[in-house]
Formats: structure tokens, sequence, C-alpha cells
């Protein structure tokens, strides 16, 4: 036999080797039962706000006064946390963009920020360690910077309107650990 039929046999045979075997592949495998477990859910609510004085202007009660830039209304509010759960963490926020309304020449010019507490102590924003019955302060502020040349606002007569409705104050729960 020359080698071109003999090599053609040999590839012939391999072929019919594997597939002769390619119905039958082996393994094992095993299972076990883990024990379960019940689960209950925490919560996390905010009492209604207590904002004592007020609005206060350059630290005056806020009544009809005239604003002119470099004011700043301030007004200070705590909530305690109603919570239940295990490492509670919080983002916390103060909303009072969209409640902003008014003349756009003023509210393009008034800066709205807040800072934050925790039974006192000054906290950041995020991934805040709160429990139940924390005091969580909110220091609001709207200030009209001085220095900044903008005479948009400065209109014969005065008279521009702002208007600062209903401030939205937001816990919400955060989860640095990376655990989903």
């Amino acid at each position: 036999m020359n080698k071109t039929t003999k090599g053609s046999l040999a590839a012939g045979a391999a072929a019919v080797l594997l597939l002769g075997g390619a119905g039958s592949l082996a393994y094992w495998t095993d299972n076990a039962t883990v024990d379960g477990t019940s689960i209950t859910s925490g919560y996390m609510k905010l009492t209604d706000p207590d904002c004592g004085d007020g609005w206060l202007l350059e630290g005056v009660a806020y009544t009809d006064q005239l604003l002119v830039p470099g004011d700043t209304l301030t007004k200070s509010c705590t909530f305690v946390l109603n919570a239940e759960g295990d490492n509670l963490l919080a983002d916390i926020d103060v909303d009072a963009g969209d409640e902003l309304t008014g003349d756009q020449a003023l509210l393009d010019e008034l800066v709205p920020d807040a800072a934050y507490t925790v039974n006192g102590g000054t906290v950041g924003t995020t991934d805040v360690a709160v429990a139940n019955a924390d005091v969580i302060g909110v220091d609001l502020e709207i200030d009209w910077p001085y220095g900044v040349e903008d005479n948009d606002s400065n209109v014969d007569g005065g008279g521009l309107t702002a208007t600062l409705d209903q401030i939205v104050f937001t816990v919400t729960q955060s989860n640095s650990t990376g655990n989903n």
C-alpha cells in the first residue's frame, strides 16, 4: 500500500472512532441542601420638621425687607429619624431648585445651599451613618452674592420677586458597601 492510501485509511478510522464516541460524554454531579432563613425589612422615615424661628435675614427675622446683593436668607430645621435596620447609611439632600419661582432676572442671581448635621455633628451629603432617633439638622441658605456685575436685576422701581415654596428635604438609604 502506498503512503497516501495508508493515510486515508488512518484518517477514516480516526473519524469512525471519533463519531462513535461522540454520543458518550461522562461526568459526575451531586447536590447538597443549605438551610434557609426568614428575613424582615426595616424602614426609614422622617418626622415633621421643626424649623423654629422661620427665615432670617442676616440673623434678624425676615418679614418683608427688600433684599440687595450681599444678603443671605437662612432657615434651620431639625428632623428626627425614625428607622429600624442595621448598617444604615443615607444620602442627605435639599432641593429648592424647582420650588424657587418668580422673576428670572432675580432667580438667576440667587444661590440655594444647605449644610447638614447628625446629632449636632457636621456631616457630608453621602454615605452618612444614621440610626433610629438621630436628630438630623439642615441649615438652609438662599444667598444673593455680592460682587457679581449683573445688572439684569437692577431695574427701575425694583419690585422683582422670587417665591420660595415647599422645600423638599430627602434622606435616601445608600449602600456604599457594594452589596446589592
